[in-house]
């Protein structure tokens, strides 16, 4: 094999190994101190995940395979789950939409729109990065009165979607998918039986107007719901840490074969895999003392973080001449490289597989599908109070390829927001939600 294929595969395995080095070590540490007694859903998969890191962490090389087809079986489950629990997520953050504003108390004094459009504005553009720009204005349009015709929305929905033209299928269907996320209309049923309140809290929002519900049940219903988003970003926390340690040891079981690494070294080099053998068996066995002791990482030489930061930095120029020199090589070492490369990445949602993602859509098939998306939504749109419509509109343009073309087309948006609503309340609410936005950042 070419030499400069093999250092390209060592890179993708040095920075591999480190990833898991340290992921491993976070997400023990956070398993011992959370998870004494009551163990969630995915805690079981965390477990098999350390138990075959830990086996390839001593096991001959050629196990490799079979502890690599385990991960990736686990990987699909985690994937599975996770999306069931980011339709959750999405659905609750309608219901917490509609929930904050009806919990609003009146204001004492009419909101000053003029003012307050001015300190948005300021808040958004007081940054000259663009990508922070764009965020923000993503925040406003997600928070902010939603005042906008049904037909102008779906006109963005159409034109989000014929923007995609010349994607395959299956990534035009994926977008179709968050879209209805976004707008709260799709939730698995399985997932939201795990959690009795985001059952209770979906109920109430999307089955029924709220005007018939007291301030107080409203107030306890919002209550349960902001505690609820905090238990799902958890689970989504979790999942993820699972995913991408799944994905780190998958890269560093893929490369490995390419770079002569023996029986004891599979993680990036003969060090770094008797810290995490040491590491798993003190977390297995409880014994605490020498897991924290473990965690100081000792021994990690400053050299060899900057080593890893700067071939974090050139890997993603590598990419090109690195799938060429490995398709001429092989079709195996070609399928391999694709690994890596998706693997590499801070998604769990990369796809491993050579599956066939469909025909490219044209035109025609891209308004085909942007007519049954608008069919679901028009459905959606019948049943449930004007704020339900308002914030499963808001969740899906926040989403969306900004469709806002200049900064006075921002103003306006902002301006035009505040001064076309008529509720106090609802306008209260969406400027402190929009102002948090920018506290927490």
């Amino acid at each position: 094999m070419e030499k400069k294929l093999e250092r390209i595969f060592s890179a993708y395995h040095y920075v591999g190994g480190y990833e898991l080095f340290f992921k491993t070590g976070a997400f023990t540490e956070y398993l011992f101190d959370k998870f004494e007694s009551e163990k969630p859903e995915w805690y079981d998969m965390a477990l098999e995940v350390l138990k075959l890191i830990g086996q390839a962490g001593t096991a001959d090389p050629k196990e490799y395979g079979r502890i690599a087809g385990e991960l990736e079986k686990i990987r699909t489950e985690v994937e599975s789950q996770m999306r069931e629990v980011v339709e959750l997520r999405d659905c609750l953050s309608v219901c917490e939409y509609v929930l904050r504003r009806l919990c609003e108390p009146e204001p004492s004094a009419p909101i000053d729109d003029g003012k307050e459009a001015t300190s948005i504005i300021s808040l958004i553009f007081r940054s000259k990065d663009s990508v922070t720009v764009r965020e923000g204005v993503k925040a406003a349009i997600a928070s902010l009165p939603l005042r906008i015709a049904r037909s102008r929305f779906f006109d963005i929905v159409e034109g989000a979607l014929e923007s995609q033209l010349g994607r395959s299928e299956k990534d035009i269907d994926d977008i179709v998918s968050n879209i209805e996320g976004f707008g709260g209309l799709k939730v698995s049923e399985g997932c939201i039986a795990r959690d009795t309140d985001a059952s209770e809290i979906v109920e109430a929002v999307f089955g029924s107007d709220l005007s018939d519900i007291s301030a107080e049940e409203l107030s306890k219903l919002f209550n349960l719901c902001k505690e609820a988003v905090l238990r799902t970003a958890i689970r989504i926390d979790a999942f993820s840490d699972v995913g991408l340690m799944i994905n780190a040891a998958l890269l560093e079981l893929t490369a490995s074969g390419y770079i002569g690494k023996g029986q004891g070294e599979v993680f990036t080099n003969a060090s770094v895999t008797a810290f995490m053998n040491k590491l798993l068996v003190a977390f297995e066995s409880g014994d605490r003392k020498t897991f924290e002791e473990g965690l100081l990482y000792e021994g990690i030489d400053e050299s060899e973080l900057e080593k890893l930061e700067e071939i974090r930095y050139k890997i993603p120029g590598y990419e090109e001449p690195f799938l060429q020199m490995a398709k001429s090589e092989s079709d195996e070492v070609y399928r391999d490289a694709k690994r890596c490369i998706a693997l590499v990445s801070d998604s769990i949602f990369a796809a491993l597989s050579d599956s066939d993602p469909g025909k490219t859509v044209d035109r025609d098939m891209i308004m085909q599908k942007a007519k049954e998306l608008k069919e679901k939504l028009t459905q959606a749109f019948s049943s449930g109070s004007k704020l339900l419509q308002r914030a499963r509109m808001a969740g899906i343009l926040s989403k969306l390829p900004l469709f806002l073309n200049n900064s006075d087309e921002v103003k306006d948006y902002i301006r035009n927001s505040l001064e076309s609503c008529r509720d106090e309340r609802e306008k209260a609410a969406a400027i402190r939600e929009f102002k948090n936005y920018f506290e927490d950042m």
